[in-house]
């Protein structure tokens, strides 16, 4: 991993998108980047739960939950198979769950808070690789993002550091 600083990257380039949803950090790493994969859930996980089976190297799956109903897009077993699949972190603008065991698997996991409710398991709801919005900033699969403790950019680049 790089040894970068968000703030650093604001002060050094211009063509970035600085996230202005704030999230908090529950993985074992809060500084991490990489190539974005979307998926877009409005009450079911289960794309998640599939997605995270895939080869992640190199990749920071970010979740936009669209659904109105308060619910954990990610749990312990979600974190993982990310983890075990070489996914680099895991970004929601919802919440996680099972925060005690997450936080000491070796893998960045931001979100909103934590909610100890899981989804409805309906298989096939949701959809991936398509355009998301978190805050006001667009995110399509194949940007690059980098987050630590001062914040998130997007690029649709990789930035070079």
């Amino acid at each position: 991993m790089s040894n970068f600083t968000v703030p650093d990257i604001c002060d050094q380039y211009e063509h970035i998108k600085i996230g202005d949803l704030f999230l908090n950090s529950y993985g074992h790493k809060n500084k991490f980047y990489g190539q974005v994969e979307t998926v877009k859930c409005e009450h079911s996980n289960s794309v998640v739960k599939e997605l995270v089976q895939e080869d992640g190297y190199g990749k920071v799956l970010i979740i936009n939950h669209t659904g109105i109903e308060l619910c954990s897009m990610v749990g312990d077993q979600i974190a993982k198979a990310a983890f075990e699949n070489n996914w680099v972190g895991i970004i929601t603008n919802g919440f996680i769950r099972d925060v005690e065991v997450i936080q000491n698997i070796d893998i960045g996991m931001y979100a909103m808070n934590s909610y100890p409710k899981k989804t409805d398991k309906s298989k096939g709801i949701g959809k991936i690789g398509i355009d998301v919005k978190l805050g006001s900033v667009d995110i399509h699969s194949g940007d690059w993002i980098y987050i630590d403790a001062n914040g998130w950019v997007v690029s649709e680049t990789e930035l070079k550091l």
